[in-house]
């Protein structure tokens, strides 16, 4: 608690700053690519161990979610051992990759640690929201102009790049860093002028994600947009949020007819499936899906290793032999990935039934724990962390998993501002009731 309060009253000195540039650099950090992202992270981790060491500070590691992370941790580790020496010999992959999950469970600490002081988060959240509406505007000059700002083009036409230069996944960065850092500042207290312009804002990611043609992204995104503004209430946000929705959709709408490009792009999979004869089974239905091959061999995999799966980041190595080519599946001779594309496939098949429930259960338990004190709090930043883990899991949307660099990265990033979130009511909570025990 000393510690705490330390932390929250200190004037920033050249650590603090150090701090700052860290964070504010992390979401340029995944424009520039993943050995930019896990640099980043390692400093992050190095500069809170050093923090810890200075201040004999460990009690993080007495706290319940670093138990049950460290306990996955080995389970991760043994697993791929398991795995190097029994089914997939000579593959140390994985190996290389459990062990270096240790950064993710270090960066949940270092930011519920070193972020506490609302003065630096709320400069960092400022970097994050100019960095995020740069991309924005990118993202809506590549639609309109077929290039981005810097002049890189998209190897799909229906598809943005914007500063990514070849990798199509700016719609999974907006789904972090945009709905985070614009829900920090509809949390604090605003004037009517800047209540608009973030509820604007507010409303233009989502188009945003929309004109990425990422249509995973784009729904995901739509699920946070729709519990933000569920719970923006009258008396802060100057209207009720819900008023935002009919204008969503009146918007999308507009640049549906518009854009013929987008049209297709979000019409063609329920297109394909209205077309098919009510006849025909479900793999000729979505034969031309190819999410359907990736998904078919991991249920396939599972089923051979139900207990432990293949080990981790294991699937890319054995999805290629033979017995898992299913010649019903069109698409099945590219049913090889780094990954099935869907979270739950993904730790079914290379974790098994053991490491699957482990998660989804600590993961259950992690978002009841936080909803509960969202509805004593109503921070609508944390309520937006607590909707990003929840689509994050959605059956069904194509998506990566929690150990890649990129997505994964993004994963512990929201999940670690949850658990500051959740320690920083639960802090002021004690505070408060102490001072009333006085």
């Amino acid at each position: 608690m000393q510690r705490y309060n330390q932390l929250i009253n200190n004037k920033f000195n050249s650590f603090d700053l150090l701090i700052i540039i860290l964070f504010s650099f992390l979401p340029l950090s995944f424009v520039f690519g993943n050995a930019a992202i896990n640099i980043n992270i390692f400093l992050i981790d190095v500069v809170f161990l050093l923090y810890c060491f200075h201040y004999k500070d460990w009690s993080w590691l007495k706290s319940k979610v670093f138990i049950v992370l460290f306990i996955f941790y080995l389970f991760l580790i043994l697993n791929s051992v398991f795995a190097y020496y029994i089914i997939l010999e000579n593959e140390i992959e994985g190996i290389k990759r459990s062990l270096l999950f240790i950064k993710f469970i270090i960066l949940v600490f270092a930011i519920s640690t070193l972020l506490i002081n609302e003065n630096k988060l709320n400069l960092i959240n400022k970097s994050w929201l100019i960095i995020s509406l740069i991309i924005i505007f990118d993202i809506f000059y590549e639609r309109y102009f077929g290039k981005n700002l810097l002049g890189y083009t998209s190897p799909n036409y229906r598809r943005v790049v914007s500063f990514f230069k070849d990798e199509m996944v700016v719609g999974g960065y907006m789904l972090c860093f945009g709905f985070v850092s614009i829900t920090y500042f509809l949390n604090t207290k605003l004037n009517k002028k800047l209540t608009l312009i973030y509820l604007l804002i507010l409303l233009i990611i989502p188009i945003s994600i929309f004109l990425t043609g990422e249509r995973s992204n784009f729904i995901k995104s739509i699920f946070i947009f729709l519990i933000i503004t569920f719970f923006l209430n009258k008396e802060k946000y100057l209207f009720n949020g819900k008023i935002l929705l009919p204008i969503f959709i009146l918007i999308i709408t507009c640049i549906i007819y518009l854009n013929e490009n987008l049209k297709t792009r979000y019409s063609q999979f329920f297109i394909r499936i209205s077309a098919a004869e009510s006849t025909l089974d479900f793999y000729q239905k979505f034969e031309n899906i190819k999410y359907i091959a990736h998904y078919d061999t991991a249920i396939k995999i599972f089923k051979n290793y139900p207990l432990t799966g293949v080990g981790n980041k294991n699937f890319r190595n054995e999805c290629s032999k033979d017995i898992y080519f299913e010649k019903k599946i069109k698409l099945s001779d590219a049913r090889c990935s780094t990954h099935p594309h869907q979270i739950h496939f993904e730790l079914l098949s290379e974790q098994g039934i053991i490491g699957y429930f482990f998660i989804i259960f600590s993961i259950i338990f992690f978002l009841f724990k936080n909803i509960k004190v969202f509805i004593n709090t109503s921070n609508i930043n944390h309520l937006s962390n607590i909707s990003y883990i929840i689509v994050f899991f959605l059956p069904v949307l194509p998506g990566a998993g929690i150990f890649s660099t990129f997505n994964g990265s993004i994963f512990w990033i929201i999940f670690s501002l949850c658990y500051l979130n959740y320690k920083t009511a639960n802090t002021k909570k004690i505070n408060q009731n102490y001072n009333l025990s006085k």
